[in-house]
């Protein structure tokens, strides 16, 4: 899944490249998705765009930035619809439904 990801989404910054520096301060840097301010040791590179994200612009289930993650959960919702193996038996729930409706 990382590697459609990656195929689909381009690189804003090189791997360990550092974030923009906030021009008020010497040792603060840049928020890439929502332009807050903080500490170097605040923000987190998105392995899959590159930008650096503070905690509230972070996904920590997937490891990726907030924009990426949302991605990513769209393409994990294409691939149910696509995946029969997994798909719940549909007449057993309808039957099972039927049966508690008439208990």
């Amino acid at each position: 899944m990382f590697q459609t990801l990656k195929s689909q989404v381009s690189r804003v910054r090189k791997d360990n490249e550092s974030p923009n520096r906030d021009p008020e301060s010497f040792s603060r840097y840049i928020c890439d998705l929502c332009h807050s301010s903080g500490s170097l040791s605040g923000l987190r590179q998105c392995v899959i765009c590159g930008r650096s994200g503070c905690s509230s612009c972070w996904h920590d289930e997937y490891y990726l930035c907030k924009s990426c993650s949302g991605i990513m959960n769209l393409l994990l919702l294409e691939v149910p619809a696509n995946d029969t193996r997994n798909k719940p038996d549909t007449k057993a729930i309808i039957q099972d439904e039927q049966n508690d409706e008439s208990s």
